[in-house]
């Protein structure tokens, strides 16, 4: 009996001493190591990327290969830790928009001031835009006469 109620003593203590000790894991408190950010507007390559948990903008910006010639960072906070899911747009400089002509919305008149592009020509982009908007400018490509070369050439000059 006192074997008994030594061995039942022991078990107690054994289990008082392990009470409180364990906690736990609660797996809300677990982040991410990465988080998906989408970055279009006025950089080189527009897209969705997956970025380390704490990426900045500037990180953001480097994966899309940098900023283009016409963008303006004045709004932008370069510094400031981007948020997962987050869509961000660079805007174009003010004075490059005005210079551009919208390729959904010019006229006959105002595509024939683009270089290479003669009456013919800005008729049949006026036509392939009454049948499907422009999503991209790459989608001018599609019009029967425009290839890499003159994209190339009308990139600069010509918006959505």
């Amino acid at each position: 009996m006192k074997k008994a109620l030594l061995f039942f003593i022991v078990i107690f203590s054994f289990i008082l001493t392990c009470f409180g000790r364990i906690q736990p894991v609660s797996l809300d408190l677990v982040q991410p190591s990465v988080k998906e950010v989408e970055i279009k507007g006025e950089v080189k390559k527009p897209g969705v990327y997956q970025v380390k948990w704490d990426a900045n903008m500037q990180d953001v910006i480097d994966h899309a290969g940098g900023l283009k010639e016409t963008a303006d960072t004045s709004s932008l906070s370069l510094a400031r830790v981007v948020d997962p899911r987050e869509v961000i747009v660079v805007p174009i400089k003010k004075d490059e928009q005005e210079q551009k002509i919208s390729i959904n919305t010019a006229s006959l008149e105002q595509l024939q001031t683009l270089p290479g592009i003669g009456p013919k020509m800005a008729e049949r982009i006026i036509e392939y835009r009454s049948q499907t908007s422009f999503s991209s400018l790459e989608q001018l490509k599609e019009v029967k006469g425009i290839g890499d070369k003159t994209f190339e050439r009308l990139q600069e000059f010509i918006c959505l």
